[in-house]
């Protein structure tokens, strides 16, 4: 895993008099502390107990799905991708960090891919003007089958395609194996059906083919996602605790959690990984903000996602990091190498604040300013580390989704609760089932039109002019 991402905790650990800190002391016990529970869920990864590692057994669906890529591609100039958390996340990073923000005005082989991710009627609105639908592939990605944002867009489009003249077998949907809705639709439409093992996690799903089939679609090798995964999982269940990297990370992470540090910043220095911190913040939020314990014990666990893209929001959000309340752990990852640098020339000789950039690179800049917002908020004190990807690569990415999704477990553990689930999200799904009149949620359509009523009458509102 070194040859794709390196890991530097080092940041992490202060000096030993420096309050609310990890001390070098007290991070050379961190293996007496820690390290049952690491142990734990190393074997539980080793042995593909743990529910995430069921992406490393996707590699025989690759196949079907090139195939699939392959076939739509040929046949349609617009790819419209349907789906919400987890369903869209990982394929929105995926696209951005293997082919920029700019794949779809580019000119290439491969189809534009469109991701719409939101009920937003005005989005929608703009998706229609932007494509011909009777040229548009459309792709359902649900795990449920019955997420009501995405199967809301799905009707929609969907009668939009059909009226066009479109061929529902051309459909793909995306989802759970079961005996539900969306899995007898597909079979009515004799479309394209592609299953999600059934205990993956959509918030893990990104190495499925949630993530694959849009990947192959736009000329990404599913295969070498999947390598680097499997480069992370060896070094992560092979490597002893006193050298491993999510070892170390975790176990810093969760003891400054523990010392009022309850603000996760990850903080990524280049465009093309924007979208992978949106991916981080549902990752991490979903999987780590839990009430109560395995155990059934209130604990409240859990530390709050942010990210933050570099270098723009030196220029926004820094100042509130370097001089606001000591309550955050600052992650940054950065790209080591990219393709065509571009070197600054000389110009405006004789300007102070311009003729210092001759000869530079771009890359170079964005790694001094890397480095020199790193060094700053950690000389005031604040706690950070790095991630350094080697290169824009698939097997650089497969990594890096592979390593954060097992930090994430590792740090689950030591809070002692589950990963996989997320009871806190399902009472805003059973309002919306229930307002919207879903059948089997009637029984309790009065008991939530009486609690709206009530909700409304304790408003204040004011209306300026």
């Amino acid at each position: 895993m070194q040859n794709l991402i390196n890991v530097d905790i080092g940041h992490l650990i202060g000096k030993e008099e420096q309050a609310g800190s990890i001390s070098p002391n007290e991070y050379a016990k961190f293996a007496e502390k820690y390290g049952g529970v690491f142990e734990a869920v190393q074997s539980s990864l080793r042995e593909r107990k743990s529910q995430m590692t069921l992406s490393l057994d996707e590699e025989p669906k690759i196949p079907e799905i090139k195939t699939l890529a392959e076939e739509l591609a040929a046949k349609y100039e617009n790819i419209l991708l349907l789906g919400i958390g987890g369903s869209a996340l990982g394929a929105r990073a995926v696209l951005q960090f293997l082919k920029g923000p700019f794949f779809n005005l580019e000119k290439h082989e491969q189809p534009r891919i469109f991701v719409l991710d939101n009920i937003d009627p005005v989005i929608t609105g703009k998706i229609e003007e932007l494509i011909d639908i009777s040229k548009t592939a459309i792709i359902y990605t649900s795990k449920s089958g019955s997420t009501p944002e995405t199967a809301a867009q799905f009707i929609y489009f969907y009668n939009k395609y059909r009226s066009a003249g479109g061929d529902p077998r051309d459909i793909v949907i995306c989802c759970d194996p079961g005996d539900n809705g969306i899995n007898r639709i597909a079979r009515d439409l004799n479309c394209h059906l592609l299953h999600i093992p059934r205990n993956l996690g959509g918030r893990y799903s990104v190495l499925s083919s949630v993530g694959f089939l849009p990947a192959e679609l736009a000329g990404i090798d599913s295969y070498k996602l999947l390598a680097g995964a499997q480069a992370a999982h060896a070094y992560i269940t092979g490597t002893p605790a006193g050298q491993n990297a999510l070892f170390a990370l975790g176990s810093c992470l969760h003891e400054l959690s523990l010392r009022e540090k309850p603000i996760h910043v990850l903080f990524n220095y280049s465009n093309l990984l924007y979208e992978f911190g949106l991916w981080f913040v549902q990752l991490w939020a979903e999987s780590l903000g839990k009430r109560l314990s395995l155990s059934g014990e209130v604990v409240k666990a859990g530390t709050t996602p942010l990210t933050s893209l570099g270098a723009t929001d030196q220029h926004s959000i820094l100042q509130l990091f370097k001089e606001g309340p000591d309550d955050k752990v600052f992650g940054f990852v950065r790209i080591e190498n990219v393709p065509g640098d571009i070197t600054l020339p000389g110009e405006f000789a004789g300007e102070k604040e311009y003729s210092y950039f001759a000869g530079h690179t771009m890359n170079e800049q964005l790694h001094i300013e890397q480095l020199s917002t790193e060094m700053s908020l950690a000389g005031a004190g604040k706690p950070c580390y790095r991630i350094s990807v080697s290169e824009i690569s698939e097997e650089c990415l497969g990594a890096l989704f592979y390593f954060y999704e097992a930090l994430v477990v590792y740090t689950a553990a030591l809070w002692n609760i589950n990963p996989y689930d997320q009871p806190g999200v399902e009472e805003g799904k059973n309002i919306t089932y229930s307002l919207m009149g879903r059948r089997d949620y009637s029984h309790r359509r009065e008991e939530y039109r009486q609690a709206v009523e009530k909700y409304d009458s304790e408003r204040k509102n004011f209306n300026l002019p």
